[in-house]
């Protein structure tokens, strides 16, 4: 499934594989964002795809508002302010649970895309995520559907496009507009209200391969326009075992048949 050619996985001690990961993981210390066009082929892309179509039929289908930070507002708060300033997602999810036995769970479980991930990152090993939803989700935005306004909970996340529409459907993106020492409000208001000069805006082809430092990134995906569904997948890491959601939030952004914890 993956382009082992341009990006050589499986030959991690090639003067190939070290190229990439130097210049590539420069780019996304740099920038905070970076995306491997090609990374799979188009017949490995045409499986994916084929296979979240099959699941359609499960998939949970999410609507609802949301400030950019998943928390709950306070009265007390300036009308203005960030917290209570919210953007519509709509959306149909795959659940990790729903692809057990499938060529998405193949390649979310192939140790070296995880390590691969790990050297871009400059971390010396990276886990599965734990959450038996959360680990590896398929976001299906059908026409009129899009992603509000929000900070990622993980450090950073992986995603691989498979499907493009044919309008709409793009990635914005502040990289690093917050850190943990400063909320930024006032920049993030700005994102918000429309009037910012740091949103940049991608069009990830399908077959590419992103890594975004999330957490810190104010990002969205505008409202679909055409009429082909767009398909991206969402693979989580963590630089430590046994990371999950509490079942609260996995009901969330799975819906109330969600698995308990096992």
């Amino acid at each position: 499934m993956i382009n082992l050619e341009r990006y050589p996985l499986d030959r991690p001690r090639t003067d190939g594989y070290r190229q990439i990961v130097a210049e590539r993981g420069r780019d996304l210390a740099r920038t905070g964002l970076v995306n491997l066009e090609g990374f799979l082929t188009p017949e490995g892309t045409s499986r994916l795809v084929g296979e979240i179509q099959a699941l359609m039929p499960e998939a949970h289908y999410a609507q609802r508002q949301d400030n950019p930070y998943g928390a709950p507002t306070s009265g007390d708060l300036a009308d203005d302010h960030p917290y209570r300033i919210l953007s519509p997602t709509a959306r149909h999810g795959i659940a990790f649970h729903q692809m057990r036995g499938t060529a998405l769970e193949e390649l979310y479980r192939w140790p070296p895309l995880r390590q691969f991930v790990a050297d871009l990152m400059g971390l010396g090993e990276l886990y599965l995520h734990d959450d038996p939803c959360n680990a590896l989700v398929a976001q299906i935005y059908t026409t009129g559907e899009g992603l509000a306004w929000h900070f990622d909970r993980a450090l950073f996340s992986t995603i691989l496009s498979l499907q493009e529409t044919e309008a709409g459907g793009a990635f914005e993106c502040a990289p690093g507009l917050r850190s943990a020492d400063h909320p930024c409000f006032d920049e993030v208001r700005d994102v918000l209200l429309g009037h910012s000069q740091r949103v940049q805006q991608f069009h990830a082809k399908a077959g590419s391969f992103s890594i975004m430092l999330g957490r810190d990134a104010l990002h969205r995906v505008t409202t679909i326009e055409g009429p082909t569904p767009r398909m991206s997948l969402i693979l989580s890491y963590e630089d430590r075992p046994g990371v999950r959601l509490d079942v609260a939030t996995r009901r969330k952004f799975f819906g109330p048949t969600a698995p308990d914890d096992v």
